[in-house]
């Protein structure tokens, strides 16, 4: 039968429309999938690098900020606004990532001279949108006590805004704020460093870009693609299924996995304390999730010879279980920062049980994915032993006692419910003693449930046993003998939960403690050789090692600030020794090649000195020429700043290299 010649053009346009419409996705597809793989790419690299990233530009603005604010509080105590504006555009014009500098009288310390408006007056200064060598400074049109870098009763350590609506250039940024005070400490008038977003601001003008090229292009062939509606979407289905069975989506997937699964180790701590840098505990622990990501967690911190620490199991497994683990990790350093330090008079665990209830709380209210988790929570006095604790639903811990006819028993608690199921729950808390040498041991059920290819569990009983035989064992040695009995229990069956480990021992207080190091060291320095000396600081005081890296740099904080609790220094000057012993060690992190920093504590002829030992490239900071700051900012060399901050910051300085390593001595009086 042959076709009319109507039939003949009308399946050839139907053909050629189809054509063109399959063209038209064939093309679109591709140019999406290379602009999203592009997108993708880039935000997973951002991911590796903005931990780093962000923590770099936070410190950069801060520490160029601080550089300048004593002098910036001088010129507006004095009411010298000409100085007060050229020092404040030499840090806008010296630090690339602040493109602005807000400076603001609170209204009621505003000179009678200077007002503006009534009782207010404020200056920004800030780029050029044109040219970003050039700068701009103007009065403030605007009520400036509703921006939000405007908080009154900022620190001196400083007040980071959330990210709000610039005014000028960029769309977004956020604002790092510090008090100006008068001679009677009152803070009088704020300065605030602006920081733009500028990666978000280019991520959306590409993709608007892009759209808005392809537009015309594809409503042309939408057109086309309408004659043959039905046909268009059986075939676009049919490729949607295809694409959703590709192997990119499988290994894209893998991919996020592993990437999940690396930032959540990172997020867990990965060093214990124990000899030779403590003699009063050693702490060891280990997560191994049954997934690539899980909802196990354990966490510790040292404050005031304080051990605060927890072990959690959150319920399910997966990204879901790995989120709320970050979320309750997060909740319980903020609640044992605040519990800290605890008092001799806490032996019912009121403390632990604050801060059961209040992660509880938090989590009750803030998640409605009906996940809970159970928790053990534990405050551990390093002088006397005394362990207050809160389990919530969580394995009964098992304490291992050196001294005692019964090398093992499991510890005493009440059973809570696990945090996360009601709000208004009492979390009810205990208290008991340590001997010298005792270790506790707690563990998920990761350990006790762990399942042979026949379906048997390791059982409670079996932990107890190896417990009862692992006396003389260090924490450590006991976390991986564990570890190894479950392993060899499953032999080639599948991890069926997570595995969380955490062994605690307490040396007690016979040995000598650093104080009483401390106070026997009154030797003269300045006429030992470097050798001489390197052997007296190595053995003197309190000591702590890290990698050379800016994410260990909390840790840092937390040892400085018991350092000058120990020596008994004022608030001020520990925030001036602790501001040039920062500097010291950004300094080692970014320029000097290190591995590792050791700091070490001693108090040395009335003096708190804080020793900071590298093996990086040698320089002495103390012969270094520093910058003259008579010479405008724009023609000064880069760098000398840091050295400055550090001598104005200390009370004397000193430098030593021995044996490939740099031993740069801060030292602070104590009055």
């Amino acid at each position: 039968m042959k076709l009319k010649q109507d039939t003949k053009y009308s399946i050839m346009m139907v053909v050629v429309a189809a054509l063109l419409l399959q063209g038209s996705f064939t093309m679109e597809f591709f140019s999406t999938r290379r602009t999203f793989n592009y997108q993708l790419t880039e935000m997973a690299q951002n991911d590796l690098t903005d931990s780093y990233r962000i923590a770099k530009v936070r410190q950069d603005v801060e520490n160029a900020t601080r550089s300048v604010i004593d002098e910036i509080e001088k010129q507006a105590n004095e009411i010298d606004i000409d100085t007060l504006q050229m020092l404040i555009g030499d840090l806008v014009h010296n630090q690339n990532q602040i493109v602005g500098v807000s400076f603001a009288y609170l209204p009621e310390y505003v000179p009678k001279q200077l007002e503006q408006k009534e009782d207010r007056f404020a200056i920004y200064i800030f780029e050029d949108e044109k040219d970003q060598n050039k700068l701009k400074t103007i009065p403030f049109k605007y009520e400036y006590t509703e921006r939000p870098w405007y908080v009154i009763d900022v620190d001196s350590i400083g007040y980071w805004t959330e990210p709000y609506e610039g005014y000028y250039n960029y769309i977004l940024m956020f604002s790092f704020t510090l008090p100006i005070k008068n001679t009677e400490g009152k803070t009088v008038a704020l300065v605030s460093a602006d920081v733009p977003l500028r990666d978000i601001s280019q991520v959306a003008m590409q993709f608007y870009e892009g759209q808005r090229k392809s537009l015309l292009r594809n409503l042309l062939f939408s057109i086309f693609g309408t004659l043959l509606l039905t046909y268009i979407v059986w075939r676009a289905i049919t490729y949607l299924r295809n694409l959703n069975r590709a192997n990119e989506e499988k290994e894209h997937m893998a991919g996020e996995l592993n990437l999940a699964h690396k930032i959540q180790q990172s997020m867990i701590p990965k060093l214990f304390p124990g000899p030779p840098e403590r003699n009063d505990v050693q702490l060891y622990a280990s997560l191994t999730p049954a997934r690539q990501v899980g909802g196990d967690l354990y966490d510790f911190i040292i404050l005031h010879d304080r051990l605060c620490f927890c072990i959690g199991d959150v319920s399910g497994k997966g990204m879901p279980a790995a989120m709320l683990m970050t979320v309750i990790k997060t909740l319980f350093r903020t609640e044992a920062r605040n519990m800290m330090p605890i008092s001799e008079q806490d032996r019912n665990g009121s403390k632990t049980a604050t801060i059961m209830g209040r992660i509880n709380r938090t989590l009750c209210n803030d998640q409605t994915s009906g996940f809970f988790a159970t928790m053990f929570v534990g405050i551990l006095n390093l002088k006397t032993g005394l362990l207050c604790y809160c389990n919530a639903g969580h394995e009964v811990p098992i304490l291992i006692r050196k001294t005692f006819e019964t090398n093992a028993e499991k510890l005493d608690v009440i059973p809570n419910l696990p945090v996360g199921v009601l709000p208004d729950w009492a979390y009810q808390g205990q208290a008991t003693t340590l001997n010298p040498h005792d270790t506790l041991f707690i563990f998920t059920d990761g350990l006790s449930e762990a399942y042979n290819a026949k379906g048997e569990m390791l059982s409670r009983q079996k932990v107890m046993q190896i417990a009862q035989q692992s006396c003389d064992l260090t924490p450590r040695q006991l976390v991986e003998l564990m570890e190894n009995e479950a392993h060899k229990h499953t032999g080639n069956a599948e991890q069926s939960d997570d595995l969380t480990l955490l062994a605690i021992k307490w040396e007690g207080t016979a040995q000598t403690t650093n104080t009483q190091k401390e106070k026997v060291i009154t030797t003269n320095q300045n006429n030992m050789s470097s050798e001489e000396y390197y052997k007296n600081i190595t053995n003197m005081g309190e000591t702590v090692t890290l990698m050379a890296t800016s994410s260990y740099l909390p840790q840092m904080k937390d040892f400085m600030l018991n350092a000058t609790e120990r020596a008994g220094l004022s608030q001020q000057a520990t925030k001036r020794v602790r501001l040039a012993v920062e500097e010291a060690v950004a300094n080692v992190v970014h320029h000097s090649k290190a591995e590792t920093v050791t700091l070490v504590s001693a108090i040395i002829d009335n003096q708190l000195q804080f020793s900071i030992i590298d093996d990086g490239i040698p320089f002495d900071p103390t012969t270094a020429k520093v910058t003259d700051t008579a010479i405008p900012a724009d023609k000064r060399p880069i760098g000398g700043l840091g050295i400055i901050f550090m001598r104005q910051m200390s009370d004397g300085l000193e430098y030593h290299r021995y044996n490939g390593y740099n031993i740069l001595t801060i030292k602070k009086n104590i009055q």
